[in-house]
């Protein structure tokens, strides 16, 4: 595939999945040993459906999910993403009730396409920030 054909796959992912809701899309762009590396959720399952139950466990904790591509880059089989998170903590994480606060996370999303299926992907995001706007973790000492 292109490098434009596989940027496009990266905004169905986040259209269609992460947006959406849309499962059938996952069935159709991950590959069986799909792997995702995510610092803060280790062990993730692999697969269309470990990537459902990942994607599921963020919008039930974010109301209002508003998933963005700020900028996208492509080589070959990769296509490196920076993105933007706007929502509303709705859902308990870490042991935080809900509290209805919007929330704004930034963060990066490198994908390796074989195929036209997602075959790994590598993310970094600012995890500690949204733990701070939700009240998990307190504010640095000023």
């Amino acid at each position: 595939m292109s490098t434009e054909e596989n940027k496009l796959l990266v905004r169905r992912q986040f259209d269609e999945i992460w947006n959406g809701g849309n499962w059938e899309t996952a069935d159709e762009l991950y590959a069986p040993e799909y792997v995702n590396h995510d610092p803060y959720n280790p062990g993730q399952g692999t697969g269309p459906d470990g990537f459902k139950r990942r994607v599921g466990g963020y919008r039930g904790v974010l109301h209002d999910f508003d998933l963005r591509i700020e900028r996208q880059i492509a080589e070959g089989d990769w296509v490196e993403t920076q993105w933007s998170l706007r929502g509303i903590h709705g859902g308990e994480l870490e042991g935080t009730a809900p509290a209805g606060r919007s929330v704004y996370v930034d963060g990066q999303l490198l994908s390796h396409i074989v195929d036209g299926k997602f075959v790994e992907e590598w993310v970094h995001w600012d995890t500690l920030g949204l733990l701070r706007q939700i009240g998990a973790v307190p504010p640095p000492p000023s």
